[in-house]
Order: C-alpha cells, then sequence, then structure tokens
C-alpha cells in the first residue's frame, strides 16, 4: 500500500466521521486562537503603551560625571558652556542636562498626585521627544535668566484645568514637606506616560518642565553631573559619544571621569515587564492545547476500537504494520493542522475585532505563526503516536474474532 493510497484512507475515515472530528478539532483550534490573540494584542498594546519611547531611548545617549570619584571638584562637572559647545557638534540634534527632582503640584486649594520636575533647554522636543501641543518651549531670555516657567503634561491639564489652553495659569510645586514655588506654565506637551497611566487606573505621575537656571535658582543648587544628547544619525551614536567625552576631557583637562550610560527609562522598565507577562499569558494559553492534544488522543483510541475487525482484516490479507500506523499518525496529524489552520484564521481575525474595540493595532508575526503550525503538526504526531502504534500491534486472528 504505497503512501498516497494510505493519505486517501485517512481522509476518508476522517470525512465519515465528520461530526467527531470536527469537536476533536475544537480544543486546538481553541488553543491555537488563544494563543495567537493573546500574542498579537498582548504586542499591539506593549507597542502603544511604550514603544515610542523604547525608540527614543535608541537615539539618545546619556553622559554621566563619575559620581564615586573622590577627587572631583566643582569644575570637572559639566557646565552650560559645555552645552552651548555640545550643540554645535556634528550630528547632535540637541542637549539637555539631565536634573530631576519629585514633587507634588498644586493648583488653587486642589492638591495633585506626585510629579518629576526635570530640567531641559530649548531642545526640549529634540531631547524628550515630546510634543508642544499647547503653547512653547522656553526663549532664551528665560533659560538665561532662570525665570519662574515650566511645561506641563497633557494629562495634568485635562484633569486639573479639564483643557489644554492653561498658558500663563500660575501652578504651586512643593518641595520635601515646607519648601514651595510659584510657576507660570508657558506650554503644555504630550505625556508619552499617557497610556501607560491610563493602563492602571489614571495614576497620577505627571511631569513638569523647567530651565536648569530655575531649577538651582529655586529648587537644588546642584551641579549638572549628566547630560542627554539627542543624535541625528543613530548609525554614528558610538562615534559621536566618543567626540562628546573626548571634547569634556579636553575642556575639563581630567581624564575618565565621563562615561556613556544606557538610558533606562521608566517605560524601558515597564517594556520589561509587559513583555514577561504577555510571555506569561501566552503560555497559559497553551495549557489549553495540552488538552485539545489530549482529545485528539481519546478519540483516536476511540477509533481503533471501533476499527478493530477493519485493522483484522488488513492485516490478513498482508497489510504491513508500518501501513497500518501511518494511516492512524496521518489521521491525528490532519486533524490537528486543520484544527490549527483554523485556530490560526481565527485568531487573527479576533486579533483585529479586539484591537478596534480597544484601539489598538495588533502586531502580526509570523514567528507565532510558525510556533502555531510547528504546534498542530506537533500535536498530531505526539498524541496520536500511542493509538497508531495500538493500532498496529493488533494481533489479527484476536482483532478478526472482535465483534
Amino acid at each position: 500500500m504505497n503512501f498516497f493510497e494510505i493519505v486517501k484512507s485517512a481522509l476518508h475515515s476522517l470525512k465519515s466521521n465528520r461530526i467527531r472530528s470536527s469537536l476533536t478539532m475544537l480544543g486546538i483550534i481553541i488553543g491555537i486562537s488563544s494563543v495567537i490573540v493573546i500574542s498579537m494584542v498582548g504586542k499591539g498594546s506593549q507597542n502603544s503603551i511604550t514603544g515610542e519611547l523604547v525608540k527614543l531611548a535608541d537615539r539618545v545617549i546619556t553622559i554621566n560625571v563619575q559620581s564615586n570619584n573622590k577627587t572631583l571638584s566643582q569644575r570637572d562637572y559639566i557646565n552650560s558652556s559645555d552645552i552651548e559647545e555640545i550643540k554645535k557638534m556634528d550630528n547632535v540634534a540637541g542637549v539637555a542636562p539631565s536634573l530631576q527632582d519629585r514633587c507634588r503640584l498644586k493648583t488653587g486649594e486642589n492638591s495633585s498626585g506626585f510629579a518629576f520636575l526635570q530640567t531641559t533647554t530649548d531642545d526640549f522636543e529634540n531631547i524628550s521627544g515630546n510634543k508642544i501641543v499647547y503653547g512653547r518651549t522656553f526663549n532664551r531670555d528665560e533659560l538665561e535668566r532662570g525665570k519662574k516657567v515650566v511645561l506641563v503634561d497633557d494629562v495634568y491639564a485635562t484633569r486639573r484645568f479639564q483643557r489644554l489652553d492653561i498658558v500663563g495659569e500660575e501652578i504651586e510645586v512643593q518641595f520635601q514637606r515646607t519648601k514651595k514655588e510659584k510657576f507660570i506654565v508657558i506650554g503644555v506637551f504630550e505625556n508619552p506616560m499617557k497610556n501607560m497611566m491610563n493602563s492602571f487606573g489614571g495614576m497620577e505621575m505627571y511631569q513638569v518642565y523647567t530651565t536648569y537656571r530655575t531649577f538651582k535658582k529655586y529648587i537644588n543648587d546642584k551641579p549638572i553631573s549628566s547630560i542627554s544628547i539627542a543624535v541625528e544619525n543613530v548609525e554614528k551614536k558610538d562615534e559621536t559619544s566618543a567626540n562628546i567625552i573626548n571634547f569634556l576631557e579636553e575642556s575639563h583637562k581630567i581624564k575618565e571621569i565621563y562615561e556613556v550610560s544606557v538610558r533606562n527609562s521608566p517605560a524601558e522598565s515597564f517594556n520589561n515587564i509587559l513583555s514577561m507577562l504577555s510571555i506569561l499569558l501566552t503560555a497559559v494559553a497553551a495549557i489549553s492545547l495540552l488538552v485539545g492534544g489530549i482529545g485528539v488522543m481519546n478519540i483516536m483510541l476511540v477509533s481503533v476500537t471501533e476499527r478493530v475487525r477493519e485493522i483484522g482484516i488488513r492485516k490478513a490479507i498482508g497489510g504491513k504494520k508500518r501501513d497500518i500506523m501511518l494511516q492512524f499518525l496521518i489521521e491525528s496529524v490532519f486533524m490537528s493542522s486543520i484544527g490549527g489552520a483554523v485556530g490560526i484564521l481565527l485568531g487573527v481575525i479576533g486579533s483585529w475585532i479586539i484591537g478596534v474595540l480597544i484601539n489598538i493595532k495588533p502586531v502580526f508575526e509570523i514567528t507565532i505563526v510558525i510556533f502555531a503550525v510547528a504546534v498542530s503538526s506537533g500535536i498530531g504526531i505526539i498524541f496520536g503516536t500511542y493509538p497508531a502504534k495500538k493500532a498496529a500491534d493488533l494481533n489479527p486472528i484476536e482483532a478478526l474474532r472482535h465483534e
């Protein structure tokens, strides 16, 4: 009996038990579609929440002064003149000192949640990647004179003022327990953590930016120990980093205290958490594949029991053990593969429907499809082997006597 005849016989057997075969496939369909949906929607949600921030980290260099160096003096820290010179260098799109402090915001009698007050320059949009949606960024006069002006994020503006047009509004910034200062809002930017904040029940963790001179004058009089540099060409990022460090070493007449550090934003940490969560949920969904595989094995064992006499006749007229085993194995693989194909189709369709409902773009990855096909075929082989072997091992005489 050649291979094509075995395949034809296996297909005929499946067609003669359409309802039973369909119900057996259902477990595989549910398992595969669940894995596809969780993977695509999970990756889409991850990109929606943190995608832009992680991309931003690729084009931003952070250079630090080694704080654990005991020989540091005040003149070794980065200064405003250094920042102006670095701005003129090739492949530099923007430079800003990286200083921040935790604070609370207050508007009138209402106190908000926590905020991070950070320093920036007129290169705000290039450095942070945040787009100004209302108002403007800092001008030269505000940068040089250290005026009490700030940029606030759009989430804070809409929650506290119910509008984005809050240019000219006064807000109170509280540091530690007693220190308070009032600032004027000059611009509102789009908070890149907005999706993340909304995903966690509207948590209040706002972002506020001011100039370095303002920060030094009113908040904290500490030197610049870290700067962020946005590059125009990511391919030349390492070369630009080396040039900046060489410039700082020559300018300050000291070596081996300036270092490039990997930018590790909160979004990157959250991105890693989301990746692990997505993998965990996919693994949980994959458990249903195990259930589906057990269903395939169960039905194939029933099929062997029902066809004992047929197997006996085939063996009595010269049917080989290998051919009988191969037929049952092919039936098992066909059921699993067809169920896997339907599961992939339903999973992709379901992902796009869910994406439309929750306003995200699911991410289709061919590796997930390959994984799904491999798993569904593997289930057919693994869970079909035992029933196929059992059928092939039947004694032809006992099989013919079976009623």
